[in-house]
């Protein structure tokens, strides 16, 4: 197989299981309704699938878009691909700095009380970021 077609191939892939993954937290978080211990697994279960499946999914794009660009299959200077870069820059700085302290928040209030006002506005700030950051 050709080395490009190999990295082409894992580079959609981790972007099928990064995107994927994140597209399902939604759906979770709404059948897991109001009760605390369904609300907060469910929580808890959607840190450990970024740690573990979407974040790692999301450093092999890296890895394997600019193993494209350094094998000269392509050029930063295409446009779609400094747009890209730069919107995955953005992503990841969103993700980082707003959105993984606005879930912790989200789970913190869960656990306090997920029928507050003050979970209803953790949430409703954790919903956004999310869909800006994806």
């Amino acid at each position: 197989m050709d080395w490009l077609i190999l990295v082409k191939l894992i580079h959609v892939l981790a972007a099928i299981v990064a995107v994927g993954a994140n597209m399902t937290y939604g759906f979770w978080l709404r059948l897991a309704g109001r009760d605390r211990d369904r609300l907060t697994f469910t929580i808890s279960s959607i840190h450990w699938l970024d740690m573990r499946l979407a974040n790692p999914a999301y450093g092999l794009l890296l890895i394997t878009g600019v193993l494209m660009v350094a094998g000269g299959w392509y050029s930063f200077s295409a446009g779609w691909i400094a747009v890209s870069s730069v919107l995955y820059v953005l992503a990841v700085i969103i993700g980082i700095a707003l959105y993984a302290p606005a879930i912790r928040r989200q789970l913190a209030e869960a656990r306090a009380d997920p029928n507050s006002p003050a979970y209803d506005a953790a949430a409703a700030r954790s919903n956004q970021l999310g869909v800006v950051t994806l």
